[in-house]
C-alpha cells in the first residue's frame, strides 16, 4: 500500500518536540509505502499525475490540523474527485473550528479520526473514534529503583488558560503537596517543553520512578497521550476529572484513580493508594493489560490500514 501524508512543519520527524504529532504516520511507515509532503498542494489531479506512484490513499495529519492559518483548508482543487481514499486526522478543533470541518465537507474526505468527540459535525463516509495513545516502544515498565510517591511534568496551565473547576489545577496541587511535606515528589512545571523533556526516554524513565504521576484534564477538556503513557509504564494514573473522549476506558478505581477538581478527596486518595500496594497494583495492572492489548499507536495505525482497504474496495465499485 502507498500511501501519501500531509504535513505541515515537519511534525513527523523524529526531533519533533512533541512525539506524538509523528507516532501515528511512524506506525503506518512500518506497515506502508508511505511518502511525505510537507504544505499543501494547490492542484491535486496534477500532483498525483505527475508522481510515479500509484498512491492508494492521502492522510491529512496532525501537523496539518495544527496549522493557525484559515488558507491551509478551503477547498483544494481536484481533492474530492480523487482515486485514493482520503483521511483527516482531526485536530486543535479549539483553533479554527468550523473551517477545519468545512475543509473535511467540503474536500468529501473519506475517513475522519475522530479524537475530540466532533464526529456529528462531519459528512464522512466513515467516522473512526480514535485516541492519542502512545507507544510501548518508549513507555513500559524498565528495571529501575522507584523513587517518588508523586510524578508530574508538563505545563502548569495557568494564567486563566483553562476555565472552570480545573482552573489552576496544577499549580493548586503544586502547592498542596509542598505545603504537606508529607510526600516524595517529582515535580517539574514548566512552559518549555525543550527543557522538561531532554529525551522520551528520559521522561518515561521519570514516569517508571514513581508510584504515582498526575495528569490532568488540559484545555478543552480533551484528551492527551500522557494518560496512555503512565498505563504503559505501569505507574499510577492520578487524574481529575476524566475527559469524555477517554471516559470509556479510563474508570475511576478500575484503570487510574480519580480525584474531585476542588481536591477535596485528593490526600484521601493519594494517601490511600500508596499505603495499599495491593490495590495499587490491580489498578496499574487492568490499564496496562488494556492499554497495550488494544489502544496503542500501533493499533491506530493497523486499524485505519485495514479502514482504508475497505474504502478503497467501496470507490473501485
Amino acid at each position: 500500500m502507498n500511501i501519501l501524508y500531509v504535513d505541515s512543519g515537519n511534525t513527523t520527524s523524529d526531533n519533533y518536540m512533541y512525539k506524538y504529532y509523528g507516532d501515528l504516520f511512524r506506525e503506518i511507515k512500518e506497515l506502508t509505502n508511505t511518502y511525505v509532503y510537507q504544505g499543501c498542494p494547490a492542484d491535486w489531479p496534477n500532483l498525483l499525475s505527475s508522481s510515479r506512484i500509484q498512491f492508494d490513499a492521502i492522510i491529512f495529519g496532525l501537523g496539518y490540523f495544527a496549522q493557525s492559518d484559515a488558507n491551509f483548508f478551503g477547498e483544494l482543487r481536484g481533492l474530492k474527485d480523487i482515486t485514493p481514499v482520503t483521511v483527516s486526522m482531526f485536530h486543535k478543533p479549539q483553533n479554527l473550528f468550523n473551517e477545519k470541518i468545512d475543509f473535511c465537507n467540503k474536500n468529501e474526505i473519506d475517513i475522519f479520526l475522530d479524537y475530540f468527540d466532533n464526529g456529528e459535525h462531519s459528512t464522512s463516509k466513515k467516522i473512526i473514534k480514535s485516541w492519542f495513545t502512545a507507544t510501548p516502544k518508549h513507555f513500559h515498565p524498565r528495571d529501575i529503583p522507584v523513587k517518588y510517591d508523586i510524578g508530574f511534568q508538563g505545563a502548569l496551565h495557568g494564567k486563566g488558560k483553562i476555565q472552570g473547576p480545573a482552573q489552576d489545577l496544577r499549580s493548586r496541587i503544586g502547592e498542596l503537596l509542598e505545603a504537606s511535606g508529607k510526600y516524595n515528589t517529582y515535580w517539574k512545571p514548566t512552559h518549555d517543553p525543550s527543557y522538561r523533556i531532554s529525551s522520551t526516554d528520559e521522561y518515561a524513565s521519570k514516569m517508571n520512578e514513581c508510584k504515582m504521576w498526575l495528569s490532568t484534564s488540559g484545555p478543552g477538556d480533551h484528551g492527551s497521550p500522557r494518560y496512555f503513557e503512565i498505563a504503559l509504564s505501569k505507574t499510577l494514573l492520578l487524574c481529575n476529572h476524566m475527559p469524555a473522549v477517554n471516559s470509556d476506558i479510563f474508570v475511576d478505581d478500575e484503570t487510574c484513580v480519580v480525584f474531585k477538581n476542588d481536591m477535596s478527596d485528593f490526600e484521601e486518595k493519594v494517601d490511600y493508594y500508596l499505603k495499599n500496594d495491593k490495590e495499587r497494583n490491580r489498578i496499574i495492572e487492568n490499564a496496562h493489560d488494556l492499554i497495550s492489548n488494544k489502544y496503542t499507536w500501533k493499533h491506530m495505525a493497523e486499524s485505519l490500514i485495514s479502514e482504508i482497504k475497505e474504502q478503497k474496495e467501496s470507490k473501485l465499485k
